[in-house]
């Protein structure tokens, strides 16, 4: 039952990647424990931020308080934490199911006493956890790194992992739906690269803004608005969540939503094809 998903497991290791991205991330978290010196104190309890022994204050007494400069801090790995998991995580995944569907490797899957489904759902949360093992632990190492520093525990940071994680789903079902159909890593790997980094912020710009009077065109731009992988609100909610601002977690439910949709119809292909 467990076999194809632990070999999925070892064959995404075997690639190095993301063993790698493991790597780099312990790094980083580790330099942030000797980078980042803060004090709060004084008459006028004056933040002083220094970065690898550098104050980043210049003189300037309106330094935002040790809780803003931390959210700012949080919100910038949190996004780099999102961009790494779609182009790193992305390329680590995309020959999973295009591999597995190749001439005599879905021949001797398919010869296993397994059904399509668990096959299916097997390689595929294979590629999720080992992605999603390396997004928590690079959110939560540099939560529990910077806490210390700060003295402040912001819980809310803890939060963003889970909104990449839905994301990074979301993009991944994207990626596996054209896979299914094309049975080409690489194609399907620049598409994905295309309808998320391209084509769905020129849509969702263009249904900001209201560029298109006609209303049949208007409702073709929101359907796709609504389809396609949110980008940018994305990391506008990520910047919100951590800031403590207001924020709705639509985006999250459409993203769950068509991942959802691309899953189910993969399986509905990969279940009726002619192997």
């Amino acid at each position: 039952m467990q076999g194809l998903f632990l070999l999925t497991i070892k064959e995404l290791l075997s690639k190095k990647i993301v063993v790698t991205v493991f790597i780099l991330a312990t790094i980083f978290c580790l330099t942030l424990i000797f980078a980042l010196n803060i004090k709060i104190g004084g008459i006028d309890s004056k933040v002083i931020l220094n970065v690898f022994g550098n104050s980043v204050n210049h003189g300037n007494s309106a330094m935002p308080d040790a809780a803003t400069i931390l959210g700012y801090i949080q919100t910038g790995i949190a996004g780099a934490v999102f961009f790494i998991s779609l182009f790193i995580s992305l390329f680590a995944t995309s020959g999973l199911f295009p591999d597995m569907l190749q001439k005599g490797n879905i021949d001797l899957i398919l010869s296993k006493p397994l059904s399509r489904q668990n096959i299916f759902f097997q390689r595929f949360s294979g590629g999720i956890a080992l992605v999603g093992l390396n997004v928590l632990y690079m959110i939560i190492f540099s939560w529990i790194i910077l806490s210390a520093k700060f003295g402040i525990w912001n819980f809310r940071y803890l939060f963003s992992a889970i909104i990449i994680m839905i994301f990074f789903f979301n993009i991944y079902a994207f990626m596996t739906l054209i896979a299914m159909f094309l049975k080409n890593s690489v194609i399907s790997l620049l598409l994905t690269y295309f309808i998320v980094f391209i084509l769905s912020p020129v849509i969702g710009a263009i249904a900001r803004f209201g560029i298109l009077n006609d209303s049949f065109y208007k409702n073709t731009v929101k359907m796709l608005h609504f389809s396609l992988p949110k980008v940018n609100e994305t990391v506008t909610l990520l910047s919100d969540i951590i800031m403590s601002k207001d924020f709705t977690l639509g985006s999250v439910w459409v993203s769950l939503f068509t991942g959802v949709v691309a899953v189910g119809l993969s399986l509905i292909i990969f279940k009726r094809s002619d192997f």
